[in-house]
């Protein structure tokens, strides 16, 4: 699969956020990031963490647990998967693609209290099947991103933010989802590498 089907999957993802109620246009962009990676990174795909959210099985399963909410749930669980493996990877002081900070996350979560029962959304991201065998695939999957990254470790610094006050600017928190969406790209199969930012306190 090419980068171009990913840009598509993307795009698509953003869409189908949108139609379910998801007004705010960074709250969008910073959720598809998480849920394509949490896609790419599931069991059946790169193996980065044990994770079917986004199969067929993993809708019907929460179809069947939370009919009303299933939708909401699968969101909300992808983003737990997600910042539960960074977490056990990382240092307290650290933002990362799945925890951009208190403020950051409780707005996110306000955002997502929005949405609206859709059929059957995020049929994309359930067909998405590709394994990495090298690193560099998200290159360009975000417009001008090219994060100065150490590739030698699991875990990767990608900078530092210097004023915790940084963290309630759009433009920043825009950036540093950005940026380790783009550093997520030198996990390949089996070998997760998880991007971050330190927070100079």
């Amino acid at each position: 699969m090419s980068s171009g089907s990913l840009e598509d999957t993307l795009e698509t993802v953003q869409e189908e956020l949108e139609s379910l109620g998801v007004e705010d246009a960074l709250a969008r962009e910073v959720v598809s990031y998480r849920l394509l990676v949490e896609r790419l990174g599931e069991e059946r795909n790169n193996e980065w963490w044990e994770s079917l959210v986004f199969t067929e099985t993993g809708r019907d399963r929460l179809e069947e647990v939370t009919p009303k909410t299933a939708v909401k749930a699968r969101i909300d669980l992808a983003q737990r998967i997600g910042r539960k493996v960074e977490q056990d990877r990382l240092s307290d002081n650290t933002v990362s693609l799945f925890y951009l900070g208190p403020t950051a996350e409780s707005q996110i979560d306000a955002e997502l209290e929005n949405i609206e029962k859709e059929d059957v959304p995020f049929e994309t991201l359930e067909s998405l099947s590709i394994t990495f065998d090298e690193a560099g695939w998200a290159d360009d999957l975000v417009d001008d991103t090219e994060p100065a990254i150490d590739t030698t470790d699991t875990v990767m610094p990608i900078g530092e933010i210097t004023d915790e006050s940084d963290l309630k600017s759009r433009r920043t928190l825009r950036e540093v989802a950005r940026q380790c969406t783009v550093a997520y790209g030198q996990s390949t199969h089996n070998d997760l590498r998880v991007p971050y930012y330190n927070i100079d306190r």
